[in-house]
């Protein structure tokens, strides 16, 4: 992989939950089409839901697929050296 010189923008996985309603929406114009949606998770490696790149040259691969190309790159030499190829948190709303 070539470096990565663009921000990277990734597809929302839109989650309903009990608790959920539209201010996901409204308040962050996220594209949701269910009342019942409560989260919307912005960057996964979650088996099943894992975040896919929206923009630029690298537009349809997966963050899984980043990590394994160019791990140091995307998850810094400090969090490779401790985590490997794993990525260890989930950002959401």
């Amino acid at each position: 992989m070539n470096t990565i010189n663009y921000p990277l923008q990734f597809e929302p996985i839109l989650k309903e939950r009990i608790w959920g309603g539209e201010k996901l929406k409204t308040l962050l114009n996220k594209p949701i089409v269910s009342a019942i949606t409560g989260e919307s998770w912005e960057l996964s490696t979650v088996e099943g839901d894992v975040s896919i790149v929206v923009n630029g040259d690298l537009k349809g691969k997966s963050l899984t697929e980043l990590i394994e190309d160019a791990p140091n790159e995307i998850l810094g030499t400090a969090v490779y050296a401790r985590f490997g190829k794993q990525f260890p948190l989930l950002f959401k709303y």
